[in-house]
């Protein structure tokens, strides 16, 4: 074969491996639009052999339970779930529709049975004016002397004329169901016709926002004291005349413990300094973390740093991970989909120490008897991969994506506080992912930390099991009666220790 010849052959392998890489990236790009988002995999064959490493024993077909039978529709099982569905706290509006023939001779029809029927209605909400009188008194016999009257009630926000209730339904329609104040004002509009501006509303949340700083720095100082806390970014565009085309792309820093809190910080900027001043520099555990270049520029010293934080360990995502090989595998790599079946036994390994409900140290044990040799052999298996695939290829870059996250990924087998992904705190973002869908971007640069105050709250409310409604108006009357001095008696953990009996504590299976 001439040099020519050979310059040929090496030119059509380069061609053919951008073809493919850019065919993966068509095809996930096809998938992202117009297919499923699902990474579910589907379940393993009856019969089929288990992987080795599993280890695991299966479960018999007999020991399945017996899915549920579903009721149909018009039969009396039917009607008593339906009728489990109505709480008997709910007011109830009778209607009776008496026979017009009884009813016009009543004396010669005998009632022997009622016929009821129930339906849930909503009333719309209505606009009242709760107005307070206090009269002033002074003395018969010294009508000199300096008038008296009862003191004022205690307001949320003095001279505000909403009241607890009205705020507590802005909050929740602006940062819960994601209504910008736009749509609010006309709908208070139309429903009662009180016509409010947009503009007095949006002051009314930026004042609301500034009482709750202390209860949302109360709540940072315990998030962080946890063993473990994961975190992650998601943009958000903010408008601004200061920037080209009018707008730019800010970030929300979002810090998240299992079962508690999550805060929100906002920040124009995605630099690692920004994440150095989120973390208290006293914090000594273990952040968890994707693979993105922010928390791991911070985490290796950044470029103002002489050294990295001390006692601070990364864990990483095996979700991230998983994501790459499942990718292959959809675009057809049949050595992307061994070892995503590799990585979904890892998967099951946790399932099955949640189902037992395992304390931490329960935890770490099960993934040093299980997941240690699963990971082990998922090490050798992408080494002799890098030693014959391309690296472009889709498991060439799969594998090389998981070695360089490895020091982090094998974090979890030592430390049962550690999940095994990234997927809590991404959950806790979905609320702010799904309100740029409707709100589009945030007006203002100062409005990006009321927003995260506001996500900070509501986010923990849901995290924790709460009602957001019931929250916000015990807190806004709390701070109204006791103020702000004792900012962590104020936060959503203080409310479910007062609303909800303690948590049993999970024993070892």
């Amino acid at each position: 074969m001439t040099e020519l010849e050979a310059a040929q052959q090496k030119r059509i392998a380069e061609l053919e491996e951008e073809l493919a890489v850019m065919t993966r990236q068509l095809s996930a790009l096809t998938r992202y639009v117009f297919g499923r988002r699902s990474e579910q995999t589907p379940p393993s064959v009856p019969g089929q052999p288990e992987l080795i490493l599993e280890m695991e024993t299966a479960v018999p077909p007999a020991a399945l339970p017996a899915p549920p039978d579903k009721p149909k529709g018009g039969s009396r099982k039917g009607r008593k779930v339906r009728a489990a569905l109505l709480p008997e706290h709910l007011p109830v509006e009778e209607t009776i529709i008496i026979n017009p023939q009884a009813a016009a001779d009543p004396d010669n029809w005998r009632e022997i049975d009622r016929k009821v029927s129930e339906r849930l209605e909503r009333i719309p909400g209505k606009l009242v004016i709760l107005r307070v009188v206090r009269p002033v008194f002074v003395r018969k016999d010294q009508p000199f002397a300096a008038p008296v009257t009862a003191p004022a009630p205690p307001q949320f926000l003095p001279g505000s004329f909403f009241g607890p209730q009205l705020m507590v339904d802005l909050t929740l329609g602006k940062y819960l169901y994601h209504l910008p104040l736009y749509r609010q004002a006309k709908a208070l509009e139309w429903e009662s016709g009180v016509k409010i501006s947009p503009a007095t509303l949006c002051q009314t949340l930026a004042r609301i926002a500034q009482e709750l700083e202390p209860v949302i720095q109360a709540m940072a100082d315990e998030l962080w004291r946890a063993p473990c806390v994961q975190f992650d970014l998601t943009p958000v565009r903010c408008l601004s005349r200061e920037h080209a085309g009018g707008s730019f792309l800010g970030q929300m820093w979002v810090a998240a413990v299992l079962g508690g809190d999550v805060i929100y910080t906002w920040d124009p900027s995605k630099a690692a300094s920004v994440a150095d001043g989120i973390i208290p520099p006293w914090f000594k555990g273990i952040l968890q973390s994707d693979g993105g270049p922010e928390v791991l520029c911070f985490l290796k010293g950044g470029k103002e740093r002489l050294k990295p934080p001390p006692g601070i360990r990364r864990a990483a995502c095996w979700a991230h991970v998983r994501r790459k090989f499942f990718e292959g595998a959809k675009a057809g790599c049949p050595l992307c989909a061994r070892l995503l079946k590799i990585i979904n036994v890892l998967y099951r390994i946790e399932g099955r120490a949640r189902d037992l409900g395992l304390t931490p140290q329960a935890r770490a044990q099960l993934r040093q008897r299980r997941a240690r040799r699963v990971v082990a052999g998922l090490r050798r298996r992408i080494e002799r991969i890098l030693a014959v695939e391309r690296p472009k290829s889709a498991v060439g870059q799969a594998c090389t994506y998981t070695l360089g996250q490895w020091s982090g990924l094998v974090t979890y087998l030592d430390h049962g506080v550690v999940e095994i992904d990234n997927n809590s705190v991404e959950n806790a973002i979905r609320p702010c992912a799904l309100g740029k869908k409707n709100w589009l971007f945030i007006g203002d640069v100062k409005a990006g930390p009321r927003s995260a105050i506001f996500y900070s709250l509501l986010g923990s409310c849901l995290r924790r099991g709460l009602n957001p409604r019931a929250y916000l108006h015990w807190l806004f009357t709390s701070i109204a009666t006791e103020g702000t001095h004792a900012p962590h008696t104020l936060t959503p953990a203080a409310y479910a220790a007062i609303t909800k009996p303690a948590p049993v504590a999970a024993q070892a299976a």
